[in-house]
Parts: C-alpha cells; structure tokens; sequence
C-alpha cells in the first residue's frame, strides 16, 4: 500500500469517525432537551461543534501532509488500481450489509414494540461494521473502536428505557468515536509504517 494514500484514507476515516461523534453527542442532547435546564444543551452543543470542527481540521492536515488528491485514484494502475477495486467493492459491501441490518433491526423493534432499543441496536451495529473495516484497510485502532461500540450499547440495552438512558448511550458512543478519531490522528505515522508494511489483498 502506498504511504500516502494511506494516510489519506486515514484521515478521511478519522473524519467519519468525527461526524460519527458529533451524531451520537447530538442525539444525547435531544434526548435532555425537553426536560433539562437550557443551559445543558447550550453547552453540549458547544461541545459537540468545537470537537467536530477540532477534528475535521486536523483530519484536513493530515490529508494535506498525505500529499495525496482524490483525483489521484483515477490515475492508479497495476497492483495499486486492483487493491483500490478491491476495497472499495468490500467498502460497498460492508456498507449495504449494515444499512440492511439496521433496517431488520429496526423493524423487529417496531413490530416487538421495543422502539426504546433502536437507538443501542444501531449503536452495536456500528460497533460490528468497523470490524472487517479494520481488517480491510489494516487499522488495529477500528478493532478497539468497534468492541468499545458494541460493549457500550449492549450495556446501553438495560438503560435505554429512559430519554437519560438514551443520552447516556450517545454520550458515551461520542466518546468512543472521538477518542478513536483523536488517537488516529496524533499516531498516524506509526499506524501508516506499520499498516503499509503488511501484505495487502487484491
């Protein structure tokens, strides 16, 4: 893998794994609008600005330190251009299986009136993609990231009969999120030289 697209595509993880954050922080906040003093959720909304943005911005110098444009992934050919086709269609895979078990999840929940578990199913769902995500692009951090999801909302499963149990969840999901997106960032050349030195399917 070349050393630079990898750092690329690193950040452009770290950053969805900013706006993953953002998410959960924003649903913990809806939850305890309606029944917290205003001021709570104006400081958890100034929470959750300043830690995307902090994170985007690091995640774009990184990008930009990569060297790497986007409009370079046209340009790759031989070994290069076989591993892009082959993690962009486990990618697509990867993506598709967990919009349709959200989906199946979701639905049993509904129909099992259990909506107050959707919020700690998806949240496991989450947890489980960034499993072979971290076996695709050679990332230990996603293998934490996703077991640290999944043990957060099965413990979110027994506290999610209550708007503060739901908000509990989306905080403590922020956390996961944001602290893998920060040790990403700040150890992404120890994470390159070793990713990049493994060997890579095609």
């Amino acid at each position: 893998m070349d050393r630079r697209l990898f750092l690329w595509g690193l950040a452009n993880g770290a950053t969805m794994l900013a706006l993953a954050g953002a998410f959960w922080i924003g649903l913990g906040i809806g939850m305890v609008a309606p029944k917290a003093h205003w001021v709570v959720s104006a400081f958890g909304t100034a929470v959750q600005l300043s830690g995307v943005v902090w994170l985007i911005r690091a995640a774009r110098r990184l990008r930009r330190r990569s060297g790497f444009q986007r409009s370079q992934l046209r340009q790759l050919e031989g070994f290069a251009q076989a591993q892009k086709r082959h993690i962009m269609k486990c990618m697509a895979w990867t993506t598709l299986g967990q919009a349709l078990l959200i989906a199946l999840l979701v639905w049993i929940c509904v129909r099992v009136h259990a909506e107050q578990l959707i919020w700690s199913s998806i949240g496991a769902v989450v947890g489980l993609h960034l499993l072979p995500l971290g076996r695709l692009f050679h990332v230990r951090a996603y293998y934490a990231t996703g077991i640290a999801a999944i043990v957060v909302s099965g413990v979110g499963l027994a506290a999610s009969g209550s708007p503060y149990g739901v908000a509990s969840l989306g905080l403590c999901m922020a956390t996961v999120m944001w602290v893998s997106a920060t040790y990403i960032l700040v150890t992404a050349d120890r994470i390159a030289d070793r990713s990049c030195a493994e060997p890579w399917a095609v």
